[in-house]
C-alpha cells in the first residue's frame, strides 16, 4: 500500500498524544526533519498515525504518509521534490528510524534548512541542484540496508505519464503514481512513484492492468499550499509501450460541501485508494489543509481489475457570530467511480452531537476526530486547536462503515517539548444517521474507569480491553485514573509534564492476602498488570491510588478507589471480537470479571467544572464491566466533604436500573466519597478530592 497523509493543521494542532488505543505499545520517531511520528498498533493488526509536525506552517507543516512493502514512510511536504535528488527514501523510514538508524543531519535544525530550499526553488519554478543539494549532495539514512536493483523477468514496456500542470504548461512539478491493478507486490519502489519533468514521467514495468495517478499543487510565495488536483486515468492495459495522460485541466470537478447550516471551510483533503487483485493497494491520502480548494477527475466506468475507492473529507466551521458555535466534519465514500465532487449534506447523513467541552482553566486544547472505513487499512487525522471551555454542535457524517476515534488535550505543554495534557480519549464508535446524542468531555469529577466497546459486540475492527479478565487463574487488569464519565472514555492516567507533581500505587489481594503492589509507571495511561491467582472460589480485591497536581489541575486531583468481586477458575469462556483479554495480540479466551462501575453527574454543572452554592445534587450511576455477570446493585452511599476531612451524608433516593440521587448542601469545593454493593457482594467505595468547585454565586 501507498498511503499519502497531508498533516495539513497549523502549528501545534499535530501534536502526537500517547496511545491508549494501541494493543501494543506505542512507538515515537523523530525524522531527520524533526517531525515526531507516533505509531499506534490496534490488536487486528492496523496502523494509526498521529504527527507533530517540527513546522508551524508552509509546506514544512504537512507530511505525506506513504506504504510500501510493509513500511511506513512519513515525508515532509518540503522533502516531496527532492526524493531521488538528494534525499533518499530512506530518511523517512518510521520503523528504520525506530530500530535505532541514523540521521545524517541535526533533526533540529535540518528541517529548516529544507524548508527554506524548498520557498526558494519553488519561486524558481524547479526544484534541485542548489543550496542544499550544490554539487550533487545527497542525504541517506544510516544503517539500513540499500535497495538492489531488480533484474527484469519479463518484457519491460515504458509508460509515459504525460500532464500539464494546473497553469496549462508542460508539467514541471507534481508527482506521477503508477500502480499494477493485478499484482500490488509487483512493482520496486522506483517504479510506482515518479516526477514530471518537461511534461511527463516514464515507468518502465511489465505487461498488466495499471492505474496511474497525477498529483498537482501550487503554493504561494512563502510556500503555503494554495491549490490541489488529483487526475486520475484509475484503469488501463499495457501490452506494448504505452502513453497515458493525466493533465491538471481534468481535475475539472471542485470538492463542494453544501450544508444546511452556513460554514466556511477549514480543513480539507481527499483520499484515493486502488486496490489489486492481490497485494498490498495503493493510497494517496493528501489533507490539503485550511481553507486549501481540492478538485479532482471524475470518472464514469467502474474498473474492472481489483477496486477502488475515493472520498474527500472536511472540516467546516460555523462563521464568526453569536450563538453555539457549530461545524461540519464530513466525508462521503465512493466505490468503483470517482463521482463529481457536489455533495449536498441532509440531516439524515449526519449525527448531530451536543459537546460540551469541561475545562476549569481557559485554554487552547487540541481536539482530534479521525474516520476511517471498512476498506482502510488504518489512517489518523491530524488534531484541530480548540479553545477550551467549550459547548458546540457538531455535524459529523454518519455510515454503517465509518468508525470515528479521537482524542481531546485539556492544553498543550508550553516550551521546547509541546505535548498533549490533562486529556481523554474515546473509543472506536459508529454514528447514527440522523440522531443526536451528547458527548461531555473532562466532565468532572474525573474517577478511574476501564474501556468500554462502543461498536456492536460483533465487531472485531477495533477491539477493546475490558478492565478486568480472567483466563483460567490468569488475572488482567487494566484501569485509568482521571477518566471522565462518557462512556468510552478513558484519561492519560499517569502521563503528566515537568511542572506536574503525579503519583499512584495499586495493590492487589486475594482474600485479604496481598498479592501484588506497586506504583505508577510514569508515562503509562493505565494501571496494567497481569497477575495468577489461586484457582479456587475467592474475594479478589484492587485499591488504586492516583493524585495529580500542577498548574493547570485544580478539580478532581486525586482519587483512591477499591474493588472487591467474587472470582474463580475459568474454562471455556470466549469475548466477542470488540473485546480482547491481553494487551497484545487478538487474545479472547477469557471471561470478563464482575467488577463494579460508577459514572457521575452533578448537577447544574457548568463548563469550568463549577456549581453554584447551596443545594447540590448528584446522580450516582452504578454498573459493572460490559459483558461481565451482572448482579442486580441493592445499595449506593454519598458522603461529600468541604474541607476534606469532615465527611456528612448525603440524602439518597433509589431511581432504580443502578442510579441514585444525592441531595445536599455546600458553600465551597466539595470532596465525594461513594459506596456501592450489589447482590453477589461485589462492592466499590471512591473517594474524590475536589471533585468539583463550588462558586458562591
Amino acid at each position: 500500500m501507498i498511503g499519502v497523509l497531508l498533516a495539513g493543521q497549523a502549528g501545534l494542532a499535530g501534536l502526537a498524544p500517547p496511545s491508549a488505543v494501541a494493543a501494543i505499545p506505542p512507538s515515537t520517531a523523530t525524522l531527520v526533519t524533526g517531525d515526531r511520528v507516533t505509531v499506534r498498533t490496534t490488536p487486528d493488526g492496523r496502523d494509526t498515525f498521529e504527527v507533530q509536525p517540527a513546522a508551524g506552517k508552509g509546506m514544512a507543516r504537512a507530511l505525506v504518509h506513504l506504504r510500501l512493502g510493509g513500511r511506513a514512510y512519513e515525508v515532509p511536504g518540503t522533502a516531496l521534490p527532492y526524493l531521488g535528488r538528494g534525499l533518499d527514501l530512506s530518511l523517512f523510514d518510521v520503523k528504520a528510524v525506530l530500530a535505532g538508524a541514523k540521521a545524517p543531519a541535526d533533526t533540529r535544525t535540518f528541517g529548516a534548512a529544507l524548508a527554506k530550499q524548498f520557498k526558494e526553488d519553488n519561486a524558481r519554478g524547479h526544484f534541485g541542484g542548489q543550496g542544499l543539494f550544490a554539487g550533487g549532495a545527497s542525504f541517506a539514512l544510516s544503517g539500513t540496508p540499500k535497495r538492489q536493483a531488480v533484474q527484469p523477468r519479463s518484457v519491460m514496456r515504458t509508460v509515459s505519464v504525460d500532464a500539464t500542470d494546473i497553469g496549462g504548461k508542460p508539467a514541471g512539478t507534481g508527482m506521477a503514481f503508477l500502480y499494477n491493478t493485478d499484482d500490488g507486490n509487483l512493482l520496486d519502489l522506483d517504479e510506482t512513484l515518479n516526477y514530471f519533468s518537461g511534461g511527463t514521467a516514464k515507468f518502465s514495468v511489465p505487461d498488466g492492468n495499471y492505474s496511474a495517478l497525477g498529483v498537482f499543487w501550487t503554493a504561494d510565495a512563502d510556500g503555503n499550499p494554495t491549490e490541489l488536483r488529483f487526475s486520475a486515468q484509475p484503469e488501463f492495459a499495457v501490452k506494448a509501450d504505452t502513453t497515458v495522460r493525466v493533465d491538471a485541466k481534468r481535475a475539472s470537478s471542485k470538492v463542494t460541501w453544501v450544508t444546511p447550516r452556513p460554514a466556511l471551510l477549514d480543513d480539507n483533503g481527499f483520499l484515493f485508494r486502488r486496490a489489486a487483485k492481490t497485494g498490498p493497494a495503493q493510497v494517496i491520502d493528501f489533507d490539503a489543509g485550511p481553507g486549501v480548494p481540492i478538485s479532482v477527475s471524475p470518472t464514469a466506468v467502474p474498473v474492472r481489475t481489483g477496486a477502488l475507492q475515493t472520498y474527500p473529507y472536511s472540516r467546516l466551521v460555523s462563521p464568526p457570530g453569536p450563538g453555539t458555535p457549530y461545524e461540519y466534519v464530513v466525508q462521503k465514500a465512493a466505490i468503483g467511480t470517482i463521482p463529481q465532487q457536489w455533495y449536498v449534506i441532509t440531516a439524515k447523513d449526519v449525527a448531530t452531537v451536543n459537546a460540551a467541552y469541561f475545562s476549569e482553566y481557559a485554554t487552547m486544547g487540541l481536539r482530534q476526530r479521525s474516520g476511517i472505513f471498512s476498506f482502510e487499512d488504518g489512517g489518523g487525522r491530524p488534531a484541530h486547536a480548540i479553545e477550551l471551555p467549550r459547548k458546540q454542535t457538531e455535524y459529523v457524517s454518519a455510515a454503517p462503515d465509518l468508525i470515528w476515534f479521537g482524542a481531546l488535550s485539556k492544553y498543550v505543554v508550553p516550551g521546547p517539548d509541546p505535548r498533549w495534557a490533562g486529556a481523554q480519549y474515546e473509543a472506536f464508535h459508529l454514528y447514527q444517521g440522523g440522531s443526536t446524542v451528547t458527548e461531555d468531555w473532562n466532565r468532572f469529577p474525573l474517577h478511574a474507569a476501564g474501556r468500554v466497546a462502543l461498536l456492536p459486540l460483533t465487531e472485531g475492527r477495533a477491539p477493546e480491553q475490558p478492565a478486568a479478565t480472567r483466563a483460567g487463574d490468569l488475572l488482567r487488569l487494566a484501569v485509568t485514573p482521571f477518566s471522565d464519565n462518557q462512556a468510552g472514555h478513558t484519561g492519560f492516567g499517569f502521563v503528566a509534564e515537568p511542572r506536574d507533581t503525579l503519583t499512584g500505587h495499586y495493590t492487589l489481594t486475594q482474600d485479604g492476602a496481598k498479592l501484588a503492589e506497586g506504583g505508577a509507571t510514569a508515562g503509562s495511561t493505565a494501571v496494567s498488570l497481569a497477575q495468577e491467582v489461586a484457582p479456587g472460589p475467592s474475594t479478589l480485591g484492587l485499591t488504586i491510588d492516583a493524585s495529580r497536581t500542577g498548574p493547570m489541575y485544580a478539580l478532581s486531583t486525586a482519587s483512591h478507589t477499591e474493588w472487591t468481586w467474587k472470582s474463580q477458575h475459568v474454562d471455556g469462556s470466549t469475548l466477542p471480537t470488540a473485546l480482547y483479554c491481553s494487551a497484545r495480540g487478538q487474545e479472547r479466551s477469557c471471561a470478563v470479571e464482575p467488577m463494579l462501575t460508577l459514572g457521575y453527574s452533578v448537577g447544574g454543572l457548568r463548563l469550568d467544572g463549577s456549581a453554584p452554592r447551596g443545594p447540590q445534587s448528584l446522580d450516582l450511576t452504578v454498573g459493572h464491566l460490559q459483558l461481565s455477570t451482572a448482579s442486580p446493585v441493592t445499595a449506593a452511599t454519598v458522603q461529600y466533604s468541604t474541607d476534606g476531612t469532615t465527611w456528612q451524608d448525603a440524602t439518597m433516593s433509589p431511581r432504580g436500573d443502578g442510579v441514585f440521587h444525592a441531595d445536599f448542601t455546600a458553600a465551597t469545593d466539595v470532596s465525594l466519597r461513594v459506596t456501592a454493593t450489589d447482590a453477589a457482594g461485589a462492592t466499590i467505595a471512591e473517594t474524590i478530592t475536589a471533585a468539583y468547585h463550588v462558586y458562591p454565586y
